[in-house]
C-alpha cells in the first residue's frame, strides 16, 4: 500500500521549525510494516498535507497541542475516501473523542498495533479501537483488538528514517521504557507501564553507530533506576567503544546520584558522551515533591534535608561535565506567584537552566482525575487548573517574566563559564582535553541561545496550551 505518515503540529507550536531532534514515531511504524511505500509529512519541519496524493491510507500522530488539527486532517482526508487512523500520546489520553473523527484509533505503542492495522485495511476488517496495553479498555460496544501486554522491546524494529526530508540536528534513539515513579502530573506510566522494559544492549549501539554526529537518547530517564543500572552500565561501556565519539543529551533524574551503582552509571553516560541532561526536579517545596510524587525523583528521603540532598545531586551530576536544564512546574494549591521567583533564584544558585512553568492537567493523569473531580478543570482558560490563590493573568505575566530573566545573554555566559571549567576532568591527553573543553563550551553556548529563543518566544505568546475536556 502507499500510506501517509503525518506528524501533526499546530501553526502556534513552539517547537515548529526549531526542534532539532528528529521524531521517532514515524520512522518506527515503517520499521514495523516496511513492506509499503511512506511518505512522511513532518509538521513540526513546516511541512503540510498534500491531500491530493494518491495513497490507501492516513496514520496521524498527535501531541497535546495538534489535537485539534489532527482531526481536521482526519476529517479532509476522510470526506475524501481514504482510511485515517489516528495515535499518538495525546490520543491515547482521549480515545472516544478521537474516534469520531478517525476509521481507527491506535492507543499505546504502535509497534505491535500497525502491522495488524494495515492488514485489517487489505482484508476490508478494520477495527474501531487498537491497544497495546495489559489494561482492560471499554470499547463502548466498538470492535477492538487487543495485544494484552506491552511489547517486547527485544523484537523492537529497525527504524526506518530515510524517508523524513528534513536533515535533523540530532538522530533520536530509545533504550528503554516504562517508569515506576507515576508522578500526578505525567501519563508516562499509564502509556508504557511501571515497569522498566529493556532493549538488547547491541540494538541500541548498532543503531547509535549508524548515526552522522549528535542523538537524543529517548529514555524517561538515561540514568535509570536501581533495577536498571547495570543495564546501563553496560550500554554505556558499549557506546564508549564505539571508534566515533558522537555527543549526546538526553532525560535524566536527581536519584541515581544518591545511589553509590546510580553515581558509575552517571560517570560512564558521562565517558559515553552525553553532554546535558534534562532533569526534572518539578518542585522546590518538599511538600509538593511528597504530594504529587516527585520525591522518589530527587534522591532524597522522607526524613532528609531534602533541598540539601538534592543540591548534592545536582553538584555531582554536575562535575561530571554534564549540564542541566532543571523542569519545574508551579500550580499547585501551596504554590503562589512568589514561587515562580523562589524557583529562579534557586535555578541561578544551582546554574540551572531554567525551565519554569505553569501546572497543567494533561488527560490520562491522576492530577487530572483529581481536579476534575473536584471541578477545578476550566478549559475555556490556557491554564485548565483552577487555582485558590493565583490568577491566571498574573501566572501567564509572571511565567513570561521569570523566562525572560533567567534566560539574559548575561545568565547564559554565566553558565556556560560554570560548566566549562568542568568539561573533561579525567582526560588526559592535553590536545584532546583542550578539544573536548572548546567544542562543549560552544555546545553549552548555543544550546542555551536555542533554548532560550523557543522557551522566551513561547513564554512572549502566552500561549500556553489550552487542554479540551477528556
Amino acid at each position: 500500500m502507499r500510506i501517509m505518515l503525518i506528524l501533526a503540529a499546530s501553526e502556534n507550536d513552539p517547537l515548529r521549525k526549531t526542534d532539532p531532534f528528529m521524531p521517532l514515531s514515524l520512522p518506527l511504524l515503517a520499521g514495523s510494516a516496511p513492506d509499503h511505500e511512506y511518505i512522511f509529512v513532518d509538521m513540526l519541519a513546516g511541512e503540510l498535507p498534500d491531500y491530493n496524493q494518491i495513497i490507501d491510507a492516513v496514520g496521524i500522530s498527535a501531541r497535546i497541542t495538534a489535537e485539534s488539527t489532527a482531526y481536521e486532517i482526519a476529517d479532509t482526508f476522510r470526506a475524501k475516501g481514504v482510511k485515517v487512523i489516528l495515535g499518538g500520546a495525546q490520543i491515547s489520553s482521549v480515545p472516544y473523542r478521537a474516534s469520531e473523527h478517525a476509521d481507527a484509533v491506535a492507543v499505546g505503542e504502535g509497534e505491535p498495533l500497525w502491522p495488524v492495522i494495515l492488514e485489517d485495511i487489505k482484508s476490508n476488517q478494520l477495527k474501531d479501537f487498537y491497544i497495546s496495553s495489559p489494561v482492560d479498555f471499554d470499547s463502548r460496544g466498538k470492535s477492538v483488538y487487543r495485544t494484552g501486554t506491552f511489547p517486547d522491546l527485544k523484537h523492537t524494529p529497525l527504524a526506518v528514517r530515510k524517508y523524513y526530508r528534513k536533515k535533523y540536528a540530532f538522530d533520536t534513539v530509545f533504550a528503554t521504557r516504562g517508569c515506576p515513579v507515576n508522578c500526578d502530573f505525567c501519563s508516562v506510566s499509564t502509556l508504557f507501564g511501571k515497569e522498566i522494559r529493556k532493549r538488547p544492549v547491541q540494538d541500541v549501539v548498532n543503531e547509535i553507530e549508524s548515526f552522522r554526529n549528535f542523538y537524543y537518547l529517548l529514555d524517561d530517564t538515561v540514568f535509570g533506576r536501581p533495577s536498571t543500572y547495570d543495564y546501563y552500565l553496560s550500554l554505556y561501556d558499549s557506546i564508549a567503544k564505539l571508534k566515533k565519539k558522537r555527543v549526546w543529551t538526553g532525560q535524566a533524574n536527581l536519584d541515581a546520584a544518591s545511589h553509590p551503582k546510580g553515581r558509575e552509571v552517571i560517570r560512564k553516560a558521562a565517558e559515553a558522551g552525553l553532554v546535558y541532561a534534562a532533569i526534572g526536579i518539578e518542585s522546590i517545596n518538599p511538600v509538593i515533591q511528597k504530594k504529587s510524587g516527585t520525591l522518589a525523583k530527587t534522591g532524597a528521603a522522607h526524613s532528609d534535608d531534602i533541598i540539601g540532598k538534592m543540591k548534592e545531586n545536582i553538584r555531582f551530576i554536575q562535575e561530571q561535565g554534564i549540564v542541566i536544564s532543571g523542569w519545574f512546574t508551579v500550580g499547585y494549591d501551596e504554590d503562589t506567584i512568589d514561587t515562580f521567583y523562589k524557583t529562579l533564584e534557586f535555578c541561578n544558585e544551582m546554574n540551572l537552566i531554567p525551565i519554569i512553568s505553569p501546572l497543567e492537567a494533561l488527560p490520562g493523569t491522576d492530577l487530572y482525575r483529581e481536579m476534575k473531580a473536584l471541578k477545578r478543570i476550566d478549559h475555556t482558560k490556557a491554564i485548565n487548573i483552577i487555582h485558590p490563590l493565583m490568577k491566571e493573568e498574573d501566572v501567564v505575566k509572571t511565567f513570561r517574566d521569570v523566562t525572560v530573566k533567567g534566560n539574559t545573554i548575561g545568565r547564559i555566559i554565566r553558565r556556560t563559564l560554570f560548566y566549562s571549567s568542568r568539561f573533561d576532568k579525567s582526560t588526559r591527553n592535553l590536545n584532546q582535553k583542550i578539544h573536548n573543553k572548546i567544542f562543549k563550551t560552544v555546545f553549552t553556548f548555543v544550546l542555551q541561545l536555542k533554548m532560550r529563543k523557543g522557551v522566551v518566544g513561547f513564554a512572549n505568546t502566552g500561549s500556553i496550551s489550552k487542554i479540551n475536556e477528556g
